[in-house]
């Protein structure tokens, strides 16, 4: 029975097509397994060609390494095709500032979505369930968050699959014990200096004291979060279609009079969405801010750097929001060092 309902969780998604291409991404661990055994059963019946991956992130030695071989010896046992990814977080924390655990995260999404547009996949299906969802909604309310971060996890966010958002922890211990499948460990997992451990082991226990269906409560605001933040972006996106215009990868929009008497959602997400068009990051509420701010202003000429090497200039009236010229004039200097390199090579 548990089985079949989990079966079924993979083959609604709308990212599993009947004769497509689909990855598991695979840590070794209960549920990233227990997601793996199932999308290979369902695709002996559907015809879905499935390609397992998995991350090495080299943060934990010899166990990191151990986790690799079984991973690697569970896909050979099954037939299934592997593939390892190796990433150094560290090296980026100490790049760019970040948490170790969002530079894993950043990297580790990176690599699998290299993988994904390398082969054609339809779809990178991973295994975070209801307990994984509960845990990011309190992670974002302590780090600072407004409805976007209330929602949580997505079940389909772009190219990310996530059929399992509706079990919990406890179905993908049971279904291992069932199917007799053995698993790997995190050792970090019992590590409260990390924030979701922390939010796992202390927060969400104490929180149980006062609702022991804490869980199930934070799902369901995640849904209410959901609807309201689509239909926020709806409308934030028809206004990007009707005042703005895309040049060669860059968003020049309307700011004045029209933009103006919007209501500040709808203001933020159209900073938001134009940010993400041109291929810059989730910008947070301060960034959002400071480019409204940027606006308010009405300093023609006047710029600003966000994450994600974009440069947006606010120029009477309008605000131009492209990629950071100095991001593309590496760019340039890159694709002429690999013209170079292939001039001389042809010369032997």
């Amino acid at each position: 029975m548990l089985e079949e309902s989990l079966m079924n969780m993979v083959r609604t998604s709308r990212l599993w097509q009947e004769g497509g291409t689909v990855i598991a991404a695979c840590s070794g661990g209960t549920d990233s397994l227990t997601l793996t055994d199932i999308m290979a059963k369902a695709a002996e019946e559907d015809d879905v060609t499935v390609l397992v991956a998995h991350v090495h992130h080299h943060l934990r030695g010899e166990e990191a390494d151990e986790d690799a071989r079984f991973v690697s010896a569970f896909c050979k046992d099954r037939d299934l095709s592997y593939t390892q990814f190796d990433i150094d977080p560290q090296a980026l924390k100490e790049k760019e500032g970040l948490s170790l655990e969002d530079a894993a995260r950043r990297l580790r999404y990176e690599a699998l979505e290299t993988y994904r547009k390398k082969v054609g996949a339809q779809g990178i299906f991973v295994a975070h369930h209801e307990d994984d969802q509960a845990e990011t909604i309190l992670m974002n309310l302590v780090r600072g968050t407004g409805t976007r971060g209330l929602r949580g996890m997505l079940p389909v966010n772009g190219y990310i699959a996530r059929p399992f958002l509706a079990a919990t922890r406890k179905d993908m211990e049971t279904y291992c014990k069932e199917e007799g499948l053995s698993y790997r460990t995190d050792s970090t997992n019992g590590n409260p200096a990390l924030l979701r451990n922390w939010v796992r082991l202390e927060l969400l226990p104490l929180l149980a004291t006062k609702n022991p269906r804490i869980k199930a409560a934070l799902v369901q605001a995640a849904a209410v979060a959901q609807s309201d933040e689509a239909y926020l972006e709806k409308m934030a996106q028809k206004y990007l279609d009707s005042f703005s215009r895309n040049i060669f990868g860059t968003y020049d929009i309307d700011v004045g009079p029209t933009f103006d008497k919007l209501d500040l959602a709808i203001k933020s997400r159209v900073i938001r969405l134009a940010v993400k068009g041109v291929g810059g990051e989730e910008l947070g509420f301060d960034h959002v801010k400071k480019i409204l701010r940027l606006i308010e202003k009405g300093i023609s000429g006047k710029s600003l750097d966000v994450p994600g090497h974009v440069r947006l200039i606010y120029i009477n009236g309008r605000l131009m929001a492209g990629r950071h010229e100095t991001d593309r004039a590496a760019q340039r200097e890159k694709k002429l060092e690999i013209k170079e390199k292939q001039r001389h090579a042809s010369q032997y």
